[in-house]
């Protein structure tokens, strides 16, 4: 499984509303740097863009 970088950035890629889009490649999944949010209605977004719905996603 891959290492995915870790974001201390207010940006959609750390906010609890952003889910990622994956690409299937030779049966194995591969993260993009796409994605949406789903915070009061789908919108298109990149990881690093910014949103005013911003929430900090919980810490394991």
């Amino acid at each position: 499984m891959p290492v995915y970088p870790k974001h201390d950035d207010t940006v959609c890629g750390s906010c609890v509303h952003f889910r990622r889009h994956y690409i299937n490649c030779s049966s194995e999944f591969y993260p993009l740097s796409v994605g949406h949010c789903v915070c009061l209605r789908p919108k298109d977004r990149e990881e690093g863009s910014t949103c005013p719905s911003w929430k900090p996603r919980e810490q394991k």
